[in-house]
């Protein structure tokens, strides 16, 4: 990669970032090393200095200047402090200090070319000074070491920085490069291809993962319409040649008054079966896009399934089945009323007539823990397990309901009011017949 390209990736950038704040911080941090040390030797330098100074001033206090002289005398070849007394006319009596000015309270002295001396100053009686002090070149050598130690980490961080800076842009864009490549594939039309997933999960896997939720649901549209094609061709295959032999047959035959009604009757209701087929495909077009969600309400459900209860119930009745309901009253929950209304007539409605007379449909309402729970069973033939999860895919009928009226969209509907609804649905064994258990969340009014 060339160094301009390189120079403009956000690794690189984000790395240098990173490196310049942290050299900022490290400054920062030795500065405040640096004066804290000098700080910290000064105040016990000062500290020792004024105490000794203190101590001569006392002793002049007691013995005079001839006390005071002496003293210096003894002490100045055996201490590693400097001392120096002035005279009314600024002339050094006594010590090796001198150059320091008449004046009370801390001086730094340069002595030569070598380090700063901390001078203290006391004024004594009689306009005569007396002064006390330390070479600071152990200060000096000290902030020097530091300086140097913060240097030697400086260019430490550098090289550590550059490397790290260096590592992480190439891993960074070894990722990036990977994802790339996994898209180019995808693009070039391999949907089954997947993007890469590392182990460690840092936030660009994390975009991996949802990038990849989002192709299986991609890829499951995709197959879902491809299915949908397949069977639209297959099960709209036959009424439409049923419509197209009986028009021909009215055309070839001649036929009289009442029997062209009868041809056109006929192909008036193949049509509306075809109708109803791609109505009802639209139907769950326009439920799974997720449009109705926004108009969602609160929803009184046990009114929608006493409603529909009573409604289904004489027709149940004229083919010898009962329907019983147990409904707990006002359940609500967020939704669209039309389409949970459809709901639990498709679901009584397919109880009601893919099952034999003399069958008992049980349609329960109730509370169970914190969710809704609907219940629709019933003690006809059933469905075995291995079809249950087919009989929710688009016209797909069992081989006993072939003979029935419908088109094989009703739980196909159903299932996908349910999922708009974020709800569950399983289909059961009711021992004998088939148990459709829904489960939804109630309307929280807080």
């Amino acid at each position: 990669m060339k160094l301009a390209k390189f120079i403009r990736t956000s690794s690189f950038k984000l790395s240098a970032l990173y490196l310049g704040l942290f050299l900022c911080s490290f400054v920062a941090i030795g500065v405040s090393v640096y004066f804290l040390t000098i700080h910290s030797l000064e105040f016990q330098l000062k500290n020792s200095v004024e105490t000794e100074a203190k101590r001569l001033e006392a002793e002049y206090a007691v013995g005079g200047m001839d006390e005071l002289l002496e003293e210096i005398a003894e002490d100045e070849h055996a201490a590693l402090d400097s001392y120096g007394v002035m005279g009314q006319q600024g002339d050094f009596l006594a010590g090796s200090l001198k150059h320091f000015q008449a004046k009370a309270g801390w001086q730094k002295l340069a002595v030569g070319s070598g380090p700063l001396f901390y001078v203290f100053v006391i004024a004594l009686p009689n306009q005569h000074w007396l002064a006390v002090g330390h070479s600071g070149e152990a200060i000096q050598k000290t902030g020097t070491a530091v300086i140097e130690a913060f240097l030697s980490g400086i260019l430490l961080v550098l090289v550590l920085g550059v490397g790290g800076g260096f590592y992480l842009s190439h891993a960074f864009l070894r990722k990036i490069q990977a994802i790339t490549s996994a898209t180019e594939a995808i693009i070039s039309g391999d949907l089954q291809h997947r993007l890469p997933v590392a182990d460690n999960r840092d936030e660009l896997d994390h975009l991996a993962v949802l990038l990849n939720q989002m192709l299986d649901k991609i890829g499951a549209l995709l197959d879902n319409v491809q299915q949908v094609s397949n069977d639209i061709a297959h099960d709209l295959r036959t009424p439409i040649s049923r419509l197209q032999f009986r028009l021909e047959d009215a055309l070839k035959k001649p036929l009289t008054a009442s029997q062209y009604q009868e041809h056109i009757a006929s192909a008036r209701a193949e049509t509306e079966t075809i109708l109803a087929t791609f109505s009802a495909l639209l139907r769950i077009a326009q439920i799974e896009t997720g449009t109705r969600r926004s108009g969602f309400q609160p929803v009184n459900l046990s009114k929608i399934v006493l409603s529909v209860t009573d409604a289904l119930s004489p027709v149940a009745e004229e083919q010898g089945k009962t329907i019983h309901a147990e409904i707990t009253p006002d359940l609500t929950l967020a939704g669209d009323k039309e389409l949970l209304t459809q709901l639990i007539f498709n679901l009584l409605d397919n109880a009601i007539v893919h099952t034999p007379a003399d069958t008992r449909i049980d349609i329960n309402l109730h509370l169970s823990g914190h969710q809704l729970e609907l219940v629709v069973a019933d003690n006809g033939p059933g469905i075995a397990a291995a079809y249950r999860p087919k009989v929710l895919q688009r016209f797909y009928r069992l081989e006993q309901s072939r003979t029935t009226p419908g088109n094989g969209l009703g739980l196909s509907i159903a299932a996908a009011i349910v999922e708009l609804h974020d709800g569950k649905l399983d289909l059961l064994d009711n021992s004998p017949g088939l148990k459709l258990v829904l489960v939804f969340t109630p309307y929280n009014r807080h």
